[in-house]
């Protein structure tokens, strides 16, 4: 049994594994491209903690980040199942349940505001 997410650290190391699947999908990654990953990474850290854990260390508009992409609807699809793949890998409880509930509403929310579908 996988403990659940808890921490910082938790945050970190889910964020680092589902970016891993994420750049070695050749059907997503073409958004990561030119993008300074470690920086990057601290930014999604900041952002899974504040919303898991209440940290309240993100500050920018999730949205407002992303409208330069030329996303796709299906890059959400691709986006949400390789964060639940890696959530399934790693944890489980109430709080992973909850990042994953989240991430559907916050994909679904993107979708809708960014390409309107």
């Amino acid at each position: 049994m996988n403990k659940d997410i808890e921490t910082i650290e938790d945050v970190s190391l889910f964020v680092s594994k589902f970016y891993d699947k994420l750049l070695a999908d050749d059907s997503i990654n073409q958004h990561f491209k030119g993008l300074d990953i470690k920086s990057h990474l601290q930014v999604i850290v900041d952002f899974w903690s504040t919303i898991l854990l209440g940290t309240q260390i993100y500050k920018n508009n999730t949205i407002q980040a992303h409208k330069h992409l030329q996303l796709k609807k299906e890059d959400f699809g691709i986006w949400i199942n390789h964060f639940n793949a890696t959530l399934d890998e790693l944890f489980e409880g109430d709080k992973t349940d909850e990042a994953k509930s989240r991430a559907k509403t916050i994909g679904l929310t993107m979708r809708y505001k960014l390409i309107g579908e």
